[in-house]
């Protein structure tokens, strides 16, 4: 597994100036047409302040590229509280103004965080960085936002085209740095090469957690479910076998409840000690989901945590690290359905 993906080189960008007063403009439209409400979320600044803004949409995003920026760039995050839920975030004029005024915007895609994309398009011409975009170089896939309804019948392959939690793919996130450097080069040739320097030790910072996933791999498929897929380009990584009743996750991923039979055969599936461990996104916790916990929990099986936005605290790399040892200690006495050799 390579820890980071070929080169690209980005053609050179440049911003157009944004005076405070197009600043307020811009804010002012989108207040007035209603595209974004007010939400008061603040961002996180980073600590080059003479140096390109860089705005995120999420303190992963906004992590990742101040990885890339070091000192010689700003970086902030629409979203800063750990708690929030991007899919729903409803974002501020401020936010959109922030978006606007940036140098470079960094976000998911795909409708995770379409509240960027919202603010884009009542900006200029701003140069961004898309993981799914970034996905796509990496795997060839493309990220198509399938409606979870449509993939109750869908196979392996359809389903990982449809999730868009890309930054749990290890690859995808040293693309993404290496996107950000070379774009943050373009707009600031005098830091260029620190730029690809940082871009570069965050790759290889990834390494030892790509080593640990192929040695899973290496032992066989570990069957394990999950409440949600968000970690589910981690697991892939790793060759995991989702045991989950693909209906439970189509109602759970669609804010409805799962019917009686699904929910049923998850419980059995857990009860029943089918799989390895439970993979639980704590920052969408319903009561459903906390009933299928405890469920694994009365079982003794492992729940390895996941959220979304990082822990409060935490880097990218620091947060990887611990789901990584979390997944290896789930699986130590772990028995595989398949040979690692398929």
């Amino acid at each position: 597994m390579s820890s980071s993906s070929p080169a690209r080189t980005s053609p050179a960008r440049t911003s157009p100036a944004r005076t405070p007063r197009a600043l307020a403009l811009a804010a002012a439209a989108l207040l007035g047409g209603g595209v974004l409400t007010a939400c008061g979320t603040d961002g996180d600044a980073g600590t080059g302040d003479d140096g390109p803004t860089v705005v995120a949409s999420t303190t992963v995003y906004a992590d990742i590229a101040e990885q890339v920026a070091g000192d010689n760039a700003s970086v902030e995050s629409v979203i800063s509280d750990p708690a929030a839920d991007p899919h729903s975030y409803e974002a501020s004029p401020a936010d959109a103004a922030a978006v606007a005024g940036a140098d470079l915007v960094v976000y998911n895609g795909a409708g995770y965080d379409a509240f960027v994309d919202m603010a884009l398009d009542n900006a200029g011409d701003v140069p961004v960085v898309r993981g799914v975009d970034e996905f796509e170089r990496v795997t060839g896939a493309a990220v198509d936002g399938l409606n979870h309804a449509e993939e109750d019948h869908a196979d392996h392959a359809h389903e990982a085209a449809g999730n868009e939690h890309v930054w749990f793919s290890l690859p995808t996130a040293a693309a993404v740095a290496e996107r950000v450097a070379e774009e943050l080069a373009a707009i600031d040739s005098g830091n260029a090469e620190r730029y690809r320097d940082n871009a570069r030790a965050f790759a290889d910072a990834l390494t030892p957690l790509e080593a640990q996933l192929d040695e899973i791999h290496d032992r066989g498929h570990f069957p394990y479910a999950q409440t949600e897929r968000v970690g589910a380009h981690l697991f892939e990584a790793a060759h995991l076998t989702d045991l989950t009743p693909r209906g439970f996750l189509a109602s759970v991923e669609d804010d409805t409840d799962p019917s009686a039979a699904d929910l049923a055969a998850m419980l059995d599936l857990l009860a029943e000690r089918r799989v390895a461990f439970l993979a639980f996104n704590t920052q969408t916790e319903t009561s459903v989901t906390a009933r299928v916990r405890d469920a694994a929990e009365d079982a003794d099986l492992v729940v390895v945590d996941l959220t979304e936005t990082l822990p409060e605290g935490a880097d990218y790399i620091g947060w990887m690290t611990g789901i990584v040892d979390d997944l290896s200690g789930a699986l130590a006495d772990a028995t595989p359905v398949g040979d690692g050799g398929h």
